[in-house]
């Protein structure tokens, strides 16, 4: 969305709050007898219009609902950094999973962490709880194989989670962005394997994924490092791994 419709948009948001709840309006939005708009919810709880005291019809606002399906909303959580607008439609959903309201730890994964906050507040909750795994770091060296190993990384701003299993006779490890999808695309992790020789290695590089990506989907579709077992035990150095991972920015081509 450009700078210009998103300044439209803004004016027909401020027009669009109930005068209630402060909340965006969205169809049925209904009037009172002098053409004042509530929302559906607040209608049902107020006894007379709340901006001039006349009484309620059963009239709709048609037009201003039309404009309501073609908007754009932005995110609950825009003040804690989410930036992204939706439909009607999609508006919901996003909330569901957005990174911006609370999220649980990355660590309930591995280690049964019950921590659920922001995260805005996610990296002091490592620092605290899970200091052995929190790194403010670009790139780490992964040397243990061990199913069910996972990182915290902290750099360009942003935090990284890293996660390794070995399953069904192969090694996986990919890298997630806590935050969305458009932000996850700017970043790539390059991961590699190293053998005892410094001569032989395995590298691969895909793009970062959104937290909104549960691993195992990540896993399953192929966009993360993905090795045979039988491969990676070739490569071990006195039983570990000599796997490096660095996570950085995309260069986009002008």
């Amino acid at each position: 969305m450009d700078d210009m419709s998103r300044a439209l948009n803004e004016a027909l948001l401020r027009e669009m709050k109930c005068p209630v709840c402060m909340q965006y309006m969205v169809p049925p939005i209904k009037l009172c007898t002098n053409g004042h708009n509530i929302c559906s919810k607040c209608r049902e709880i107020v006894k007379c219009c709340p901006t001039c005291r006349a009484e309620f019809s059963e009239i709709r606002n048609a037009a201003l609902e039309s404009i309501a399906r073609s908007q754009k909303y932005p995110c609950d959580n825009k003040k804690r950094g989410c930036l992204d607008w939706f439909s009607i439609e999609h508006i919901a959903e996003h909330h569901a999973v957005c990174v911006y309201g609370k999220i649980k730890c990355p660590f309930k994964l591995n280690k049964n962490c019950s921590w659920n906050g922001f995260k805005s507040d996610l990296k002091e909750h490592a620092k605290a709880a899970h200091a052995t795994d929190f790194f403010e770091l670009s790139s780490i060296h992964s040397s243990l194989f061990e199913d069910k190993i996972m990182k915290l990384l902290s750099c360009f701003g942003e935090l990284f989670v890293q996660y390794k299993r070995i399953r069904d006779g192969r090694l996986y490890c990919a890298v997630q962005l806590i935050g969305t999808s458009s932000e996850a695309s700017k970043y790539k992790c390059e991961s590699t394997l190293r053998a005892a020789n410094d001569i032989e290695q395995i590298s691969n590089t895909f793009l970062v994924r959104s937290y909104s990506e549960d691993f195992e989907t990540i896993f399953n579709s192929g966009k993360c490092l993905c090795l045979d077992e039988t491969v990676v035990r070739n490569f071990l150095v006195e039983n570990k791994l000599n796997l490096f991972l660095t996570v950085s920015t995309v260069l986009r081509s002008v």
